[in-house]
């Protein structure tokens, strides 16, 4: 156990003092110190909570010491405030409850315009509500907890989409009805969101681009029948042959998993990626292979490098695009 001495020399006349301290104290204060710290931030956060909550109540209160003096026809002596003060309190703070109504539910109107515009662009409607079919009701399954009490009525899709002056259907909504529209507009925009993200990783993982780095290299064979290089005899080719210099850099055309990175007979060395949803890519004739099965790549990740392994006339990559097990051109999937 390590171990320190610390010594106190006072300026003046007086005997040394020494102190020895070891691990134990020295995580002792540590820990105390968090501690204190983890306290401090508990209790301060109570405090800020339980004073907001006393402001609601002071709030409350002095609303309905308000309604008393209005009710009662002579002023309350208790509160001190005259029938007059009261109106003019009263007139004030409905003033500026109205005020801030009316500045909540203006926001709650722009929000639900950038929502509508979101869905515009990105084309994702709000989910829908599955459909509910009552004779099969009769004889299946139904079930759950006792109700809970609560100030709001269950919304369906249908009106998450609705704006606010629908959904209240008044000049001067209430509260409870802007709370409820708030709640309605954030599962509304995180559903929105989840749908974007889903949309942007189907995006990832549709091929798309160029294989080699840097854009270098040239078309040599397209997709289709040709003749064969070895034998002259016509027959399909399943690829797109782009001629490079040996070595050059191939990279992933989409976000995907590598299925394959072994020498295959024709292709040589070969490198199958599957980006999910039937889409798979094939780099063939490698001269190096830099990734492995089961690895997970990103749209221009580096996987391997041009050559002519396999049946091959000279370097250059054999690309193909597969969509649900079949071979397609890939044209029109090598443009960014």
């Amino acid at each position: 156990m390590k171990k320190w001495t610390v010594m106190l020399i006072p300026q003046g006349q007086g005997g040394t003092s020494t102190i020895t301290l070891t691990d134990l104290h020295f995580w002792s204060v540590c820990g105390f110190v968090i501690l204190l710290a983890f306290t401090s931030a508990f209790f301060f956060q109570r405090h800020q909570e339980i004073s907001e909550r006393a402001e609601l109540l002071r709030q409350a209160n002095r609303m309905l010491e308000l309604e008393n003096v209005a009710a009662s026809p002579e002023p309350l002596a208790e509160t001190g405030i005259g029938r007059a003060e009261a109106r003019q309190i009263e007139t004030r703070m409905r003033a500026e409850y109205e005020a801030s109504i009316a500045a909540i539910t203006a926001e709650l109107s722009d929000l639900y315009d950038m929502e509508s515009r979101a869905r515009e662009i990105t084309g994702l409607a709000p989910r829908s509500a599955p459909a509910f079919d009552a004779n099969a009701a009769k004889d299946g399954g139904r079930g759950g907890g006792p109700a809970r009490s609560g100030p709001f009525a269950y919304a369906g899709d249908r009106q998450v989409m609705h704006p606010p002056y629908v959904i209240y259907g008044m000049a001067r909504p209430s509260a409870d009805l802007i709370v409820e529209e708030i709640r309605l507009r954030s599962r509304s925009l995180g559903e929105l969101v989840t749908d974007m993200e889903a949309q942007l990783d189907r995006i990832e993982r549709m091929p798309a681009g160029w294989p080699l780095a840097r854009g270098i290299g040239r078309i040599t064979s397209n997709f289709g029948y040709r003749r064969d290089p070895f034998n002259k005899r016509v027959r399909h080719h399943d690829g797109t042959d782009i001629s490079a210099k040996h070595g050059t850099t191939v990279r992933a055309t989409a976000k995907g998993v590598v299925r394959k990175a072994e020498y295959m007979s024709y292709l040589g060395n070969t490198i199958v990626v599957d980006h999910g949803n039937g889409m798979r890519t094939v780099y063939a004739h490698l001269s190096s292979m830099d990734v492995r099965p089961g690895q997970a790549v990103g749209r221009g990740d580096a996987i391997g490098r041009v050559g002519s392994t396999g049946r091959s006339t000279g370097p250059h990559l054999h690309y193909e695009v597969h969509v649900n097990g079949r071979q397609v051109d890939p044209a029109k999937y090598l443009s960014d």
